[in-house]
């Protein structure tokens, strides 16, 4: 039955038409929407990184007095809620809150943070945003475990290599 020629052909033509008309308009949209979902968190997350910079420059400006307009919370309640619907873990929930905490006078309810804090936790907060949208390699703790060697240090393993038989 398989082997003719006929039958074949409709079996061609019918899995054809079946990726033409069924398969393919499905997995175009499904991939549209991936890629326009992403293209959203990327948004939401360069508005994040532009706002949180915007205030750290305002607080270093003057870390006293400094405080966001109106127009800056307005903007930074928006970014929140895109984060809360488009992101959907909670390390990144925490992170971003630690970053919302900080955010007044004196960066945060106990005053005792620093810019230096500011910056540590703004920094978590866009690695676990990015990490939802791209998969990141974690460089900087491949780095931290295997630190890189001084001159002093590589010399004197030069010196122990040369002494051996």
């Amino acid at each position: 039955m398989w082997t003719n020629p006929l039958t074949i052909a409709l079996v061609i033509a019918g899995a054809s038409l079946l990726t033409i008309f069924l398969l393919t308009p499905w997995l175009q949209r499904h991939l549209w929407r991936k890629q326009r979902r992403d293209e959203l968190r990327l948004a939401t997350i360069n508005e994040f990184n532009r706002l949180t910079s915007e205030f750290l420059t305002g607080f270093l400006d003057a870390p006293e007095t400094y405080k966001p307009t109106l127009e800056w919370f307005a903007a930074y309640n928006a970014v929140s809620g895109n984060i809360y619907v488009l992101f959907f873990s909670r390390r990144t929930a925490e992170a971003c809150s630690k970053v919302g905490v900080m955010i007044g006078p004196a960066l945060g309810p106990e005053g005792k943070q620093t810019a230096d804090d500011f910056v540590k936790a703004r920094n978590a907060a866009l690695r676990a945003l990015y990490q939802e949208v791209i998969p990141l390699t974690n460089m900087h703790a491949r780095r931290a475990k295997k630190p890189r060697r001084t001159e002093s240090e590589i010399a004197e393993q030069k010196t122990r290599a040369s002494r051996e038989p």
